[in-house]
């Protein structure tokens, strides 16, 4: 099933929004003084059954991968001037099951260049709900087959799993990037999928209950206990299998 959208109009203003962050990261850059360095933090913590990881990042990049452990690894590479390493530092909290890491937690506060790039590989029990939120940084989750809540702006988003039930949801939120989603031919679940000028394919079959120029909504598999919220500006999703 294949249904594009397209406004010449907003496609413009797509782009004219998209070079704002570029230009302002370029600014950043220029007023740098002294290399990058590099900083590696590694943390292992026991996460509950059923628990939920919470991430904020801004750039770099995001790799979750489900496991059959009951522990969170976090092994983590941030970039970034000596003097921004440390007054920005990364922050990983626990209360109850729910666990939150935040790659831009600020000592000091600073006027300008107040975010480090940060690169994740994080491993986390297979059943862990996710909730993770981002500007830039593209977010790979492999193995995952609880409930997965991700925004971001210009991230690209991928989401695989061999074991994905019915009940669980996923709602990406996403404004120029691409979302990708590799589910077993089994999953089933509600679809609501908005885009002004994004394209949407899938393998897996879909019926429509409802469709506008730029929205529909329909099932998945016949529809199930799942929903599938989907949304971007300009990118394109795909769901295969």
């Amino acid at each position: 099933m294949k249904k594009r959208l397209l406004t010449p109009t907003f496609a413009l203003l797509a782009a004219l929004i998209l070079a704002a962050p570029a230009a302002a990261q370029r600014n950043r850059d220029d007023r740098d003084r002294g290399p990058r360095d590099t900083e590696t933090v590694d943390r292992t913590l026991a996460m509950p059954a059923g628990g939920t990881l919470r991430l904020k990042t801004f750039s770099g990049r995001v790799r979750i991968t489900g496991g059959s452990g009951d522990q969170l690894v976090v092994h983590a590479i941030r970039r970034a001037t000596r003097d921004r390493l440390n007054d920005i530092k990364l922050e990983i909290t626990q209360s109850g099951n729910t666990i939150e890491v935040d790659a831009n937690h600020r000592l000091v506060e600073r006027r300008n260049d107040n975010v480090v790039e940060t690169d994740f590989e994080i491993t986390v029990p297979a059943k862990t709900r996710l909730d993770i939120k981002t500007f830039s940084a593209d977010v790979t989750v492999t193995g995952v087959s609880a409930s997965q809540n991700i925004d971001g702006f210009s991230s690209n988003v991928i989401i695989e799993s061999t074991d994905f039930g019915d009940g669980h949801d996923i709602d990406v939120n996403t404004f120029s990037g691409n979302v990708r989603l590799r589910l077993p031919a089994s999953a089933r679940g509600t679809i609501d999928f908005n885009s002004f000028s994004g394209r949407f394919e899938s393998d897996l079959p879909v019926t429509l209950n409802s469709s506008s120029r730029r929205n529909f909504r329909g099932t998945l598999n016949g529809g199930g206990a799942g929903d599938f919220k989907l949304k971007t500006f300009s990118g394109d999703v795909s769901i295969r299998r």
